[in-house]
């Protein structure tokens, strides 16, 4: 699954479609993260819709928006479409290998729940808090975060955060994903998320 499959459900879409998208995409949540804002969906093209959708709730996130307003404008076909996409039913998709599921095939939370054991017992202290400064605002909010702090050891802090963010649904799980990946590249590989 990629930008350019959600680029390519979106031009499906004719402009009245597109209009009334962008329309429940202003008032469309992922979890805790909040809807994209008027202002920023100005310009109503294709594209630009599909990048903010990604850069507000990453590409598992943005999938499940457009799933669930295509739904919501009666283009059930589409709907489909995307979701056989998404399960690599479609076929291979552009920089996946044959044999591999696709990275979005399998939703960000359930993905964390796979890892959770092995991510507590080998997250270290110092990257679990470069984690919580990238997921500050994105997936958790400023008191999930002094929660943290007031845990005794790694162990219970890791444990809070994975389980904190794996219950606020795919989009949340993908921000924590992501920053594993940038924060800590060999426990990402170690737990197959990278």
């Amino acid at each position: 699954m990629s930008e350019m499959d959600l680029f390519n459900i979106l031009g499906d879409l004719k402009s009245n479609d597109f209009k009334n998208f962008t329309w429940y995409l202003k008032k469309e949540k992922v979890g805790d993260i909040p809807p994209i804002q008027e202002c920023e969906l100005s310009k109503e093209e294709r594209r630009d819709v599909v990048d903010l959708m990604v850069g507000k709730y990453e590409v598992a996130g943005a999938v499940q928006v457009t799933t669930s307003i295509l739904k919501k404008i009666n283009r059930n076909d589409l709907a489909t479409k995307l979701a056989k996409i998404a399960s690599g039913a479609e076929g291979v998709g552009p920089g996946e290998t044959p044999g591999r599921p696709a990275e979005d095939s399998v939703p960000a939370d359930e993905r964390l729940r796979s890892i959770r054991t092995e991510f507590i017992k080998s997250v270290s202290e110092p990257v679990l808090m470069q984690l919580l400064d990238q997921l500050l605002d994105r997936a958790i909010t400023d008191q999930e975060m002094q929660a943290v702090e007031t845990k005794a050891s790694k162990a219970d802090k890791a444990r809070y955060v994975i389980d904190t963010v794996r219950v606020k649904g795919p989009a949340a799980s993908s921000v924590l994903i992501a920053a594993l990946c940038k924060v800590d590249p060999c426990l990402s590989r170690k737990l197959n998320l990278s």
